[in-house]
């Protein structure tokens, strides 16, 4: 299946200038992308970036086990929203180097815990997680109708210039 991810220049700029706001304790930002869906010809999915919510201050929890710890509200905020509004939802958060980001250990074993509980109360969309660099995307997508972790074949940064970055498994 051919999985595709499109953003806005001035919405990742967005993201990006929020993940550079510092914390009093959190060594990193995260956010939460929210996407619309839609079918791409021969058996493809395109998910399309529609808005950012960021994560409060409040909601990061001291826990130095990861560069950012959410505590309970950040995800009680954000399945409310997607309870409300049904949408794809995409935790997001930077790598601060150039090229392809990829996940940590962290990022693996923490997304596997928290994606799921997405489908509690939008099922029927498709979630994951995106790792942004300074100057690329990559991006995770667990299928509700196979819960298997597929990689996005294609980002594509949407403005006066088209970037596209290829992900392919590792």
């Amino acid at each position: 299946m051919k999985l595709s991810f499109r953003i806005t220049d001035r919405l990742l700029r967005a993201v990006h200038t929020d993940l550079d706001r510092p914390h009093a304790f959190a060594g990193e930002r995260v956010g939460f992308v929210i996407c619309g869906v839609g079918a791409l010809r021969r058996n493809g999915l395109g998910l399309y970036a529609a808005s950012y919510q960021p994560v409060a201050d409040e909601d990061y929890v001291p826990d130095y086990r990861a560069a950012a710890m959410l505590g309970p509200g950040a995800f009680r905020k954000i399945l409310q929203r997607v309870y409300n509004e049904p949408a794809a939802v995409f935790h997001v958060h930077r790598h601060d180097h150039s090229g392809e980001p990829s996940p940590s250990g962290i990022d693996e074993s923490e997304s596997r815990r928290f994606v799921p509980d997405f489908w509690k109360v939008c099922p029927q969309y498709p979630h994951g997680t995106l790792i942004l660099s300074l100057d690329s995307i990559a991006g995770w997508v667990w299928l509700p109708d196979r819960r298997r972790i597929l990689p996005f074949k294609r980002c594509s940064v949407i403005g006066q210039r088209v970037q596209i970055f290829s992900g392919e498994p590792r």
